[in-house]
């Protein structure tokens, strides 16, 4: 019998369902009048989709109508009205609203596509119906269970029609799944997709002295283990929720069975999954120290790839390198194993106490309370099928859990440590054509280095004009590098002002006018930023000039090969920069590995040329052979220029 109560919460917990429902149907309807969504009917298999749902929902229907008949041992609507059980009549009639509305926001849904859509709500609605499906079909095996021991005839399972409400609880069980998955694929990818996107952006919007701070591995880790991580997630989340469902409406079902027993397991398993809290509230110091080894592993790594020809040349520093790497794999290792042993300890633990307590219920109850052999039996069965629920849905989830808490708190305090420029949107600068001037007013800029050594540029005071060239000179640790990355916004003052025609601009946007070669530079694979079309004609004949038109082309903006020497790369970097046609060209000892001609080339070609064509030229170089090339020397030592001559040419 259902009584009043359980009919008021099966009617309440409908009508918010129900209301939820129509609330996503509106949104979604209005997403359609507005464009937001658009009709993706996907031909004949769209339309067998179509056609296998109304198969699906009839099959429902069929099962709903002959609830009396099937469950109730033949009876028809008119007698359950008469002899009862109460209220299964208004119980069925508040399910067939439920799944209807839910089947209107599912076909809306399917057939009309966002892109980008989060469909949340349906992924647990799916999934809580997909966790009745599975209570189903216990509750039907429980019921035939429950008539063979009656002593029936061998055909009366059959005759009562119940293998029917078998198979549609499959079916609801496996087509919810189904879909649930499927979903679930599109979310987590999206997911995973989102954050790498949201920290990509906050990495390239970070000030370069930040960038260049982050710890060696750690870009590695966040973009990659965390967020699949976080992403994984979802998926036993989901797998949670139907398990979740399924508790509950086996807990709806026991205590139909019987009261005293159900609140007898049901604070046995409260107390257990306590225990088993308590137990792995320490564990999430193992997962911790797996991440830390995490990042030193792919510092690790990166040192292998870039360090790869020194370490083949040198069998001391090789070796010692493999015990280092060897090192830490190995503290990862068992990190993770002492994490997991403590993890599977209280799982044992936790299935023990609950196999005890079924041991308890069998051996006690008989005794402590007036319980039929039958009940038992179904409070038992039901009972061995939650174990494997709550062990997968509770306890097998946790671990997950804590590597999902761990990840989410590194990706925040990876984010956190960049300190992007929020407020810094890409741009393209408006650059006057001639008569340009980069001006700096009082610039100083000081750093620390990982030992706490300070080290100050300026005050610099000085002009550098467009449309002449510029050689900087000094030994090493003088401030050139420093003041390169000054005047091209890589470093940002710390006091001064720099100014554009006699306009203060922000130093994030002089690297706007300048293409940069600097010493450890990177050699992208396409010509990113170039109309590399109109430019045909001049890649051509710079390849020819640069002695690499045999060895590398360009197809598509981008580069057949970069396996070149150091040389050639060098080389082909200057011809990236020269197509990139910025008004000032920033060279950081660009000539100090190329042979004679093309030194000669640089310094007596490319650079007057780029004079000629009115770029402001300034080059980090210490070739005194060709001074003579530059209009103005510069020359920097502690910090300071502390000089500043014109070529005898001038």
């Amino acid at each position: 019998m259902i009584s009043d109560g359980m009919f008021w919460a099966i009617l309440c917990i409908s009508a918010v369902v129900c209301l939820i429902t129509i609330f996503y149907i509106v949104i979604s309807t209005k997403e359609i009048i507005r464009r937001e969504r658009y009709f993706k009917g996907g031909g004949f298999k769209g339309l067998f989709n179509f056609v296998m749902s109304l198969v699906f929902m009839g099959s429902m229907g069929y099962c709903l109508y002959n609830v009396p008949q099937i469950l109730f041992f033949g009876s028809s609507w008119n007698s359950l009205e008469k002899v009862g059980p109460e209220n299964v009549e208004k119980v069925i009639i508040c399910l067939s609203f439920v799944i209807s509305i839910l089947y209107i926001y599912f076909v809306l849904t399917s057939f009309f596509y966002k892109p980008n859509d989060k469909p949340y709500f349906m992924v647990i609605s799916l999934s809580i119906i997909s966790g009745i499906g599975n209570s189903i079909v216990v509750f039907i095996i429980n019921r035939a269970l429950g008539m063979l021991a009656g002593d029936v005839e061998k055909w009366a399972l059959i005759e009562s029609k119940l293998y029917i409400f078998f198979i549609c609880g499959i079916l609801l069980f496996t087509v919810a799944a189904m879909i649930v998955r499927k979903k679930l694929i599109s979310v987590t990818n999206n997911i995973i997709f989102e954050k790498r996107i949201q920290i990509i952006d906050k990495i390239l919007k970070a000030p370069y002295i930040k960038f260049s701070s982050l710890e060696d591995g750690s870009i590695y880790a966040a973009l990659n283990n965390d967020t699949e991580t976080i992403g994984n997630f979802v998926g036993h989340l989901v797998a949670g929720i139907t398990g979740v469902i399924t508790l509950i409406t086996c807990f709806v079902y026991l205590a139909i069975l019987d009261k005293r027993g159900t609140l007898f397991f049901l604070i046995v398993l409260i107390a257990t999954i306590g225990i088993f809290q308590l137990a792995v509230s320490g564990a999430q110091k193992f997962f911790e120290q797996n991440r830390n080894f995490q990042t030193t592993f792919f510092k690790n790594i990166k040192d292998l790839v870039e360090g790869f020809k020194e370490l083949y040349i040198n069998t001391r520093k090789r070796m010692g390198f493999r015990r280092d790497i060897e090192d830490s794999c190995e503290a990862y290792r068992d990190s993770r194993i002492a994490g997991d042993f403590k993890f599977t300890n209280v799982t044992i633990l936790g299935e023990i106490l609950y196999t005890g307590v079924i041991g308890a219920i069998v051996f006690t109850f008989p005794i402590l309370f007036d319980i039929q052999i039958s009940t038992l039996q179904n409070f038992v069965l039901v009972l061995l099928y939650m174990g494997g629920i709550i062990n997968e849905a509770l306890f097998a989830i946790v671990p997950t859990c804590m590597r999902v808490v761990v990840s989410w708190k590194r990706i925040n305090s990876f984010a956190n440590s960049i300190s992007a420029d929020e407020d810094y949107k890409d741009s393209e600068i408006e650059i006057a054509k001639e008569n340009l001037t980069i001006e700096f007013r009082g610039v100083k800029f000081a750093y620390k280095n990982e030992n706490g050594e300070s080290f100050e540029v300026g005050p610099i005071n000085y002009i550098f004009n467009f449309g002449e060239i510029v050689f900087i000179m000094g030994g090493n640790g003088s401030g050139k590098s420093t003041l390169a990355k000054l005047l091209t916004g890589l470093y940002l003052p710390d006091e001064g002002q720099v100014l554009v025609n006699g306009q203060r601009v922000n130093s994030r946007e002089l690297g706007g006018y300048f293409s940069s070669v600097y010493s450890d530079y990177h050699l992208f694979e396409k010509l990113y930023g170039i109309e590399y079309k109109d430019k045909l004609g001049d890649i051509e004949r710079y390849l020819n000039i640069l002695g690499i038109d045999s060895k590398v082309e360009i197809k598509d903006g981008e580069f057949s090969t970069l396996k070149l020497s150091s040389g050639q790369r060098k080389r082909l970097a200057l011809l990236v920069s020269y197509l990139e046609d910025r008004p000032a060209y920033l060279f950081d000892e660009w000539a100090s590995d190329q042979d004679p001609e093309f030194r000669k080339f640089f310094y007596k070609t490319l650079l007057p040329e780029l004079k000629a064509r009115g770029k402001a030229v300034i080059a980090i170089t210490h070739d005194d052979k060709y001074f003579d090339e530059a209009d103005r020397i510069i020359k920097m030592d502690m910090g300071k220029i502390v000089s500043s001559i014109m070529s005898v040419n001038v």
